[in-house]
């Protein structure tokens, strides 16, 4: 800085008048690298931004469609959404352009396929035991009879 500062100034420079103009002008102004820094990090601030809302909208939109789905399937009497959610084909249900209508007709088909899954059709009867009959009479009888006790 001293020379052009010696040449403007001609007579008039001292080295205090040269301490008191660099200090001057490093308070009223920023040199280019920090300035190039600082763009740089508002441009990386504002990308972040940009992201983060992005990533906030994708949830939301997440959160709406589970909601909008897993009340389809409740309006539709579906005994387990998470049986029913594995059978459907979710991606397209999401990228559809009218959801509701998609949602309603991927269920609708679902339910004609898998009736068990849905409040209308009833799972098949229990089956439990060998198939033997039951014996008529008195029910501690036949355990009386099994372990060779008579009648009390």
């Amino acid at each position: 800085m001293q020379e052009w500062l010696k040449e403007l100034l001609g007579e008039a420079y001292t080295p205090q008048l040269e301490e008191a103009l660099a200090a001057e002008l490093a308070r009223r102004f920023v040199n280019r690298e920090e300035l190039d820094a600082a763009r740089t990090q508002a441009a990386d601030w504002k990308k972040k931004a940009e992201q983060a809302q992005k990533t906030a909208e994708e949830q939301v939109a997440a959160v709406r469609f589970d909601a909008q789905l897993n009340t389809a399937i409740g309006k539709a009497g579906g005994r387990s959404e998470k049986a029913i959610r594995a059978l459907l084909d979710l991606d397209g249900l999401r990228a559809s352009s009218d959801r509701e209508t998609a949602i309603a007709a991927a269920l609708e088909q679902l339910e004609q396929e898998n009736g068990y899954l849905f409040g209308g059709a009833t799972p098949p009867p229990y089956a439990a035991g060998t198939g033997a009959a039951v014996q008529s009479g008195e029910p501690d009888e036949a355990l009386r009879r099994a372990f060779g006790l008579g009648r009390v």
